[in-house]
């Protein structure tokens, strides 16, 4: 099996501000575990961010709310008893009118193809993206059906040739509107429905109908309606032997809050299966069925939720996607799925000024400790999980603190010792910079980078990270010499940011790290992508990626959360440097204690309580993220991972590695996430150096515009799908296509394998060269 991280390397190859304090006199650093001194560190502190600071990033955080297309009515129930609910939706109407098994014939052979595509039947646009978003996430190719309330013509399901045209079906809230009478009955008719049904007799197709009253048609019967919003009533899957390859940890409990939903029992074993359950709380004394699976017995299967789905906020809508989106395609699908976590720490050699008061720089000690933690992260998460934090670096910190640090007994070893300069004005988050214009800041004596290495030595910091074992064990990336902002730097400033980074790191030996980005960089406060001076001077000197920042609309791409943004003449003033999009949170740049970050959340985010609090908000917010299979790294900053002498802290839900312990903001931040992320999937995590993580987003954009088919041979007589073909209107993609297969196949023809563990899923990249691919299975898959 060829390795995983071979994808991106092939990838990579194809790819191709305030002033400085004034000097002075400062009193030696005193190290204290309440982090209430001003100052610690190694040097003297006298450096700290030239050029504009880091920008306070206010992140869109979890809310709960119902959507706004929810209109809740009270309606009737007929069924053994009439139950009154409030509801948005309907139940199945028991109209199939397909022939019973009994009544069908065994059919003679027949070969048949479909095509994988997902038909996605919503009320509307807003409605359809709790479906289409998980299957955006995979990657798996879908189309949207919009029904209004005056009904709509069905798509076409079967092509002149017999070619089906979709591989799977979702129904949102079964298209129902409010009738007259005040219930709500669905825009598609019966012959409609028939039509469906029928469809899925003759291809094996499956059937998935979110936010639906339970009903006979479902071999269900409605317990009531829940709930206002104040009551939580939990959910569980409790038996995923359906759907194995989704990984769902049985019986973990996820929050329906703010989701409204039917508690339900079976009434009809024979034709429904429970396999997700509602615990019991106020009005409910007893667990309920959430979910089932109904089995017609003449081919159709479908499975069916009692509660809506809200993707856009809820983890738990998220995390039933994947069961859903696994059952429906037997978990075989042109898609993959893979969590990436990225952690970014900015500002590696710079000082920071903190925002409770004082500076911090940080140490070995606690650069140390994070090390041994990263090991003991990975030991905890599935096999073949491989954590690791990236680090960007500016290379004047260094200089900086070995000049405050030079005795200068024999002359000065650092000569004028770091780049200073006056501060620079702001500029708007989105301004753009008419090329050519600005100040340089920068002397303009600079020329070539030009310290030697019994300068660079004199700093205790550099001398840890040029050991080799400690260097290895984390990612690395530029970072810029000084962090000056680039909004309206000139190419001058730039150029000299770039390369004088870039020799600093190979002085050092970073640049020969094992994980090192030579072709990416992190802006300085995300600076400088609308700057065509700052993106030519990039390009110039060899970086033709960066992070942009995801609390700004501007650096998203509008087409694909799952894309990068890519710059432009009319926009940036030039064209061709890939946008990689990056989360913040509320751990801020200018913190290195829980004191001080709680202060700051308080005061600029309307936060409110304490550190369990804020981290409760990160676990729901970014846990969704993950979930949600976004592979947008994260921010964090040098101040992060002050650890050495800081207090022990407990995280909410038990963390990772252990309940409590003496962590940096950036540990209780990661024990905080995947702690719950464990609880519930089983899934590996991994982390991709900056270039590699830009070359897969750049490789997902490529292969979604290529347009890939996926096209199954099924054995209708059988039952079974024997085998596959991948094709694109040229039968050429720039990118591999992943074809994720839930056993083997005959033969890989030699193409790049990935399967992390024994229970992740396999996915085949099958490369489109100018002509279809097809592949067969060792062992059929049954409809």
């Amino acid at each position: 099996m060829v390795s995983f991280y071979s994808i991106y390397v092939l990838a990579i190859l194809c790819f191709s501000s305030s002033a400085l304090a004034d000097r002075q006199a400062r009193p030696p650093p005193t190290r204290n575990g309440n982090g209430t001194h001003p100052f610690r560190g190694n040097g003297t502190h006298s450096h700290r961010h030239p050029g504009q600071p880091e920008g306070i990033a206010i992140n869109n955080q979890t809310r709960l709310h119902r959507p706004k297309y929810w209109e809740p009515k009270k309606v009737v129930v007929d069924q053994d008893k009439q139950v009154v609910i409030i509801a948005n939706t309907s139940t199945i109407q028991d109209n199939d009118r397909g022939q019973t098994p009994q009544l069908t014939k065994r059919q003679s052979t027949v070969a048949l193809t479909t095509k994988s595509t997902f038909l996605v039947i919503a009320r509307d646009a807003t409605v359809a993206y709790s479906a289409k978003s998980g299957l955006n996430d995979y990657g798996i190719a879908f189309e949207v059906f919009v029904v209004p309330a005056g009904g709509a013509t069905l798509p076409v399901l079967t092509s002149a040739t017999r070619v089906g045209n979709y591989g799977g079906i979702v129904v949102l809230s079964e298209v129902s509107y409010a009738n007259s009478a005040g219930q709500y009955t669905s825009a598609l008719t019966d012959a409609q429905w028939n039509s469906l049904y029928e469809y899925q007799r003759t291809f094996g197709v499956r059937m998935v109908r979110l936010d639906v009253v339970p009903g006979a048609a479902t071999g269900t019967r409605v317990l009531g309606s829940c709930c206002d919003g104040t009551v939580d009533q939990l959910l569980a899957v409790n038996d995923t032997s359906a759907f194995p390859g989704a990984g769902l940890v049985v019986g973990a409990t996820l929050s329906t809050q703010g989701l409204y939903h039917y508690p339900a029992a079976i009434s009809n074993s024979t034709l429904a299966t429970a396999f997700a359950t509602f615990k019991t709380t106020t009005g409910f004394s007893t667990t309920s069925v959430a979910g089932v699976i109904n089995d017609f017995k003449d081919g159709r299967k479908q499975m069916v939720f009692f509660l809506g789905f809200a993707t856009d906020w809820s983890t738990t809508s998220i995390l039933l996607t994947h069961a859903w989106i696994h059952w429906a395609t037997r978990g075989l699908y042109a898609g993959y799925r893979r969590v990436i976590l990225s952690t970014q720490v900015d500002d590696m050699f710079l000082t920071t000024a903190i925002y409770s008061g004082g500076l911090f720089r940080i140490e070995a000690a606690d650069l140390a400790a994070h090390i041994s933690w990263m090991a003991s992260v990975n030991a905890k998460l599935s096999a073949g999980s491989n954590y690791t934090i990236e680090v960007g670096h500016n290379g004047n910190g260094n200089i900086g603190s070995s000049y405050d640090l030079d005795s200068q007994e024999n002359g000065p070893i650092c000569g004028s010792g770091p780049i200073q300069y006056d501060s620079q004005p702001s500029a708007a988050a989105e301004y753009v910079k008419p090329p050519g214009t600005g100040t340089s800041l920068w002397p303009s004596s600079s020329g070539d980078y030009p310290f030697s290495e019994e300068c660079v030595v004199l700093d205790p910091l550099q001398n840890w990270w040029a050991t080799d074992e400690n260097r290895d064990a984390f990612m690395h990336v530029s970072h810029t010499f000084t962090h000056e902002s680039e909004d309206q730097a000139t190419y001058f400033d730039v150029s000299k940011e770039i390369t004088w980074n870039q020799a600093w790191l190979a002085q050092l030996g970073i640049s020969w790290a094992f994980y090192f980005s030579g072709k990416g960089l992190i802006p300085p406060a995300i600076t400088g992508l609308h700057n065509g001076d700052a993106l030519r001077a990039w390009s110039d000197n060899g970086i033709v990626n960066a992070v942009g920042d995801n609390t700004r609309k501007a650096l998203l791409n509008a087409n694909n959360e799952h894309w990068p943004l890519i710059t432009t003449v009319s926009g940036d003033n030039f064209a061709g440097v890939y946008v990689t999009p990056r989360w913040a949170s509320n751990i801020y740049y200018n913190c290195d204690t829980t004191t001080c970050d709680v202060a700051e959340w308080i005061a600029i985010a309307q936060g409110s309580g304490t550190i369990t609090d804020l981290l409760t908000l990160e676990k729901s917010t970014n846990t969704r993220h993950l979930f949600s299979l976004h592979h947008d790294p994260y921010m964090f900053h040098q101040a992060n991972m002050r650890q050495a002498d800081v207090q022990t802290t407990e995280v909410p839900g038990g963390g990772l590695t252990a309940k409590s312990g003496k962590w940096s903001l950036l540990q209780m931040w990661v024990e905080t996430v995947l702690g719950e992320f464990v609880r519930v999937v089983n899934w590996p995590v991994i982390s991709l150096k900056h270039d590699d993580l830009a070359a897969s987003f750049a490789q997902r954009m490529a292969r979604d515009k290529c347009k890939p088919t996926m096209t199954l041979n099924v054995d209708t007589s059988q039952k079974i799908i024997t085998g596959l073909t991948i094709s694109s209107s040229t039968n050429s993609c720039t990118a591999p296509i992943p074809v994720t297969v839930p056993g083997k196949v005959r033969d890989t023809k030699g193409f790049v394998t990935e399967q992390l563990n024994p229970q992740d899923p396999l996915t085949i990249w099958v490369p489109l060269t100018g002509s279809a691919v097809s592949l067969t299975f060792s062992v059929p898959i049954s409809w």
